[in-house]
């Protein structure tokens, strides 16, 4: 675990939002040392490709725990040196929080499989 982060959290009405690019809000929360030192709530870049990457790249974040996303969305969260946690459950933002700095967290599939993801992020 890296020693400051700064962690954004797709969401919707307090929750982890499945679908890392659609999600209408993003939590952020600054751990320095493993303890929340500031959370806040930003509303989200319209849903076109590579809008949420370079948001979060934008705010300074080290760190994304998501739902579901596509393969072309991970590429470039990793280029941008952003890490991705994928496939967290839908639960409050501040449980799944928790969960992953206690290291609890269950992740199931985090890859995008769903119609409705717009094609981009299929191959």
């Amino acid at each position: 675990m890296k020693q400051n982060q700064k962690i954004a959290i797709p969401t919707y009405e307090g929750k982890l939002w499945p679908h890392f690019g659609k999600a209408p809000q993003v939590t952020f929360y600054t751990v320095e040392n493993g303890a929340v030192k500031a959370s806040e709530i930003k509303e989200a870049p319209e849903h076109e490709h590579g809008a949420m990457p370079r948001f979060l790249a934008a705010e300074g974040c080290t760190d994304v725990v998501c739902g579901g996303l596509g393969q072309g969305a991970i590429q470039m969260l990793d280029q941008l040196g952003i890490d991705v946690h994928a496939g967290a459950p839908e639960l409050p933002v501040d449980q799944v929080l928790k969960m992953y700095l206690d290291n609890t967290i269950k992740y199931g599939d985090g890859s995008c499989h769903h119609d409705g993801c717009g094609g981009h992020h299929h191959e």
